[in-house]
């Protein structure tokens, strides 16, 4: 008997040990940080953790900077993991007035990683605010929703990345973020909350939720800081007046809620929030409403489905017309700050309210379109 478990111990810590290798010879090659002097940036919140694009075979990172720099003479510096190189070198001047290709090459040259950097002029036009889920790009294993309008282009975060490591060999809608074919007008998103399988048991977070935000998903965070992955809000240049949309919805009552399974009825998330930027918050996270219910100094209106376990449950598509309410926060608009992109929208829809501490039934379902903000 203690042959047997001094041999299953060893074949554990030699399994664990190349385990390790493997993940140190691999980030070996890694951009940490970019970053560009201060006042050329529109936002500095640059993600370099974004998933390999298998269109562009490269990792994307896109550096939002403030309309009419010149994109001809940027030097964008990096932080790279130890021992690593760059090419082209970090600080060299470059001309991103189209895509350029970085190839990081780790300390014992086994490794490379390509980035592909976008450097976007942000303009002070609003991002496309009619959202139709009928335009998609696959990331990856999994699918990303965008959408367009004449001045801009946003791309919609979700949680799939964390996904991705969780299980592997999921196909792409096999995700708990995926697209549907039928929607109330052409396609749709559709969120299911899923199980994580043998890894998110091991690490506590058995369930993940389908979501789907205006934001980024910061897959460095999503297992030591789960609530902060994801970073909610955009720029965004008017007062919003409504959110409007249509929705179907299947709750499972096998939940999740943190201890076990019970029986207790799963129910949805839909919300969007408009809030203040400062040099202390740069974004809101998870902890706005799983910590914070959604109280917090700098935000201003906030517009959310309201349903409970027993009325959330639809087959037929429900419409749904909010009022952003900002009688509850009791500010002021600053038609200056507004003008200069110091506000942040952010629309955020979940399977299971609770998903962000891992709370939920898998094979609840979420259905959403015609997603449509009203300004002023």
């Amino acid at each position: 008997m203690k042959i047997t478990k001094l041999l299953l111990l060893s074949i554990l810590t030699l399994s664990i040990a190349s385990c390790i290798k493997k993940e140190a010879l691999n980030a070996e090659a890694d951009i940490l940080s970019c970053s560009l002097p201060e006042e050329l940036l529109a936002n500095d919140l640059i993600d370099t953790n974004r998933p390999f694009d298998e269109g562009l075979q490269a990792h994307p990172i896109y550096i939002y900077i403030k309309e009419g720099t010149d994109r001809t003479q940027l030097k964008p510096i990096f932080k790279l993991t130890p021992g690593a190189i760059i090419k082209p070198e970090s600080g060299s001047t470059q001309d991103f007035t189209k895509p350029v290709k970085y190839t990081v090459t780790s300390e014992d040259q086994n490794w490379h990683r390509d980035y592909l950097i976008y450097a976007i002029p942000q303009t002070n036009e609003n991002i496309p605010t009619f959202f139709h889920f009928e335009t998609t790009k696959q990331n990856g294993k999994y699918i990303e929703f965008y959408e367009t309008n004449d001045k801009q282009s946003i791309t919609w975060a979700s949680g799939n990345g964390g996904f991705k490591f969780a299980v592997p060999s999921a196909g792409p809608y096999d995700y708990p973020t995926t697209q549907d074919s039928k929607g109330k007008s052409g396609k749709c998103v559709k969120l299911s909350t899923k199980n994580t399988g043998s890894l998110g048991e091991m690490v506590n977070m058995p369930i993940a939720a389908g979501n789907l935000f205006l934001g980024q998903f910061n897959i460095g965070d999503a297992i030591t800081r789960p609530l902060q992955a994801t970073q909610f809000g955009v720029a965004f240049y008017e007062k919003p007046i409504s959110m409007s949309g249509y929705y179907k919805y299947k709750a499972s009552d096998h939940f999740y809620n943190g201890n076990g399974y019970i029986q207790k009825k799963d129910v949805f998330d839909i919300y969007a929030i408009f809030y203040e930027t400062d040099e202390q918050t740069k974004f809101m996270d998870g902890k706005l409403a799983a910590e914070y219910n959604f109280v917090h100094p700098n935000m201003v209106a906030m517009a959310r489905v309201d349903v409970t376990p027993e009325t959330a449950e639809t087959d037929e598509w429900k419409h749904f017309n909010i009022q952003f309410d900002y009688k509850s926060y009791g500010k002021q608009i600053d038609p200056a700050k507004l003008k200069a992109g110091k506000y942040n929208l952010s629309i955020v829809m979940a399977s299971s309210r609770d998903g962000a501490l891992f709370k939920g039934a898998p094979g609840s379902t979420l259905w959403v379109d015609e997603v449509k903000i009203e300004c002023k």
